[in-house]
């Protein structure tokens, strides 16, 4: 009987050392809560709380400075092991001359979503006063542009040699210009695609006859 008295008064203070320890627990919490609540409250209040200095004052975007943060990327791994030896990403950075490549620009057609009719002037017409100019009246000026090499021609060139010997030697007029026409093999009868009884020579003028040898 003893045993059993001894045993219930020691599950009666576990629980009641267990309860007290709770109850704390659940005050403290509620505290921590009421800290965190305040301090939110109090950065939201100085975040978008109006301040009555700050409507009469105007920012220049000039006067913001932007501070890029360079964020570095750690590898696991060290790069000099599979790179050449003496390797040097910067060199010859300052040896290209940007100057000397040609840029040449594209034109790449245009879609737009939308009808250019709707915003143009009524009967208008992008080719009005094309044939207007006499092209026969324009003087073309070709410009010869001299090719300068970095070397000199003439250690590859024959002894005396001349580039002009011989231009005029050679008559043109006395050649006589003959023009092949090859003949053209089609996979299918163009017959089936012609009109019925049609000629290609039809109206054509002809003021000499022309024999071909083979």
């Amino acid at each position: 009987m003893y045993r059993l008295a001894l045993l219930f008064s020691v599950l009666i203070t576990l629980n009641a050392a267990a309860k007290i320890n709770n109850d704390s627990n659940c005050f403290n919490l509620e505290l921590d809560t009421t800290n965190i609540n305040s301090i939110e409250h109090e950065l939201e209040t100085s975040l978008f709380d109006k301040d009555e200095n700050l409507d009469n004052q105007y920012l220049e975007i000039d006067a913001i400075e932007v501070i890029e943060i360079e964020e570095e990327v750690a590898l696991g791994f060290d790069t000099a092991n599979y790179l050449p030896e003496n390797f040097n990403p910067l060199k010859g950075k300052h040896d290209l001359d940007l100057k000397s490549i040609e840029v040449i620009e594209m034109d790449e057609e245009v879609e737009f979503d939308f009808n250019p009719k709707d915003y143009l002037p009524e009967d208008f017409n992008a080719l009005k006063g094309k044939h207007d100019l006499d092209w026969s009246s324009i003087e073309l000026i070709e410009l010869e542009e001299e090719v300068e090499f970095d070397f000199d021609t003439k250690d590859y060139l024959p002894a005396n040699f001349n580039a002009l010997k011989g231009m005029h030697d050679l008559d043109w007029s006395s050649i006589e210009l003959i023009e092949l026409e090859e003949e053209v093999e089609f996979d299918f009868n163009p017959k089936d695609y012609l009109p019925a009884n049609f000629n290609a020579y039809k109206g054509m003028e002809v003021y000499a006859e022309v024999a071909c040898l083979y």
